[in-house]
């Protein structure tokens, strides 16, 4: 299998994780000698989970963890109060996934809340230190979360339109390259391209800036894109003697996006 070289938004993602690593690092040591292993190891995991690849999954995977901590937690905290042995750890989870349901929690805040009720009431001295301890593991690890953001957003930050705009170029040129060459069963590869944009494009929707999605240009400039990958991938994948009809509506595609402004 061949080796591929890491791509720019690996290697800025490594040093973002270095570098954050780094500062979580030097605030353990100032933290003197109250601070245990444990407490290092959630500060520099914070900070490792915080820096995933687009800021979007940062955030949501920052808030899972400390909503799921928190919220497991005091369930649990409640439960060894007349349970200390491991029924509380079936009747907790339970409990987590009943009431997380309810209160609308998603599945990775409930797997980490779940994840609390286990630790809690498997490991004696988590279970001594109670309380004491998930403020402890809130603690350390939201201030890793924040570390590590704060480094992702100080450095190479790139704002979501933008993020947007560049899927589409990239998009767009992929396009261009294929109709230059000979089809060579690159299909798998375009629509993974076009679904990392779409998901991308979902992140904006759901954002404050879903209003310059809005507007009727840049729903044409979608609909002209999403031919465009269309044709592009059946001409991958028709016969030859057919690959021209494709060609051609791929390339009407990208005439009429070019000619429409915005974003798609």
């Amino acid at each position: 299998m061949a080796i591929h070289p890491p791509s720019a938004r690996q290697i800025r993602n490594a040093l973002q994780v270095g570098f954050a690593g780094f500062l979580a690092t030097g605030l353990f040591l100032l933290a003197g000698p109250e601070a245990t292993r444990i407490d290092a190891f959630y500060l520099v995991y914070g900070v490792a989970r915080s820096l995933l690849p687009t800021p979007e999954a940062s955030l949501k995977a920052a808030r899972a963890r400390v909503v799921g901590t928190l919220f497991g937690g005091l369930v649990v905290m409640m439960l060894i109060q007349a349970l200390s042995n491991w029924l509380a750890v079936g009747i907790g989870y339970v409990l987590v996934k009943l009431l997380g349901r309810r209160l609308g929690l998603d599945q990775a805040t409930l797997m980490n809340a779940v994840l609390m009720a286990v630790l809690l009431v498997a490991i004696p001295d988590y279970r001594d230190l109670g309380g004491l301890y998930v403020l402890y593991r809130t603690g350390w690890h939201l201030v890793g979360l924040m570390l590590g953001m704060a480094v992702e957003r100080l450095f190479w930050f790139t704002p979501l339109l933008q993020r947007l705009e560049r899927s589409e170029s990239a998009l767009i040129a992929q396009l261009q390259d294929l109709l230059n060459q000979e089809p060579a069963e690159r299909a798998p590869e375009l629509i993974s391209a076009y679904a990392s944009h779409c998901s991308l494009r979902s992140i904006v929707l759901k954002s404050d800036q879903a209003a310059m999605l809005g507007t009727p240009e840049s729903q044409q400039r979608q609909e002209w894109l999403e031919r465009a990958v269309r044709h592009g991938v059946a001409r991958q994948r028709v016969p030859l003697q057919l690959a021209s009809i494709d060609a051609d509506g791929c390339r009407d595609a990208l005439r009429q996006l070019a000619s429409i402004g915005g974003v798609a």
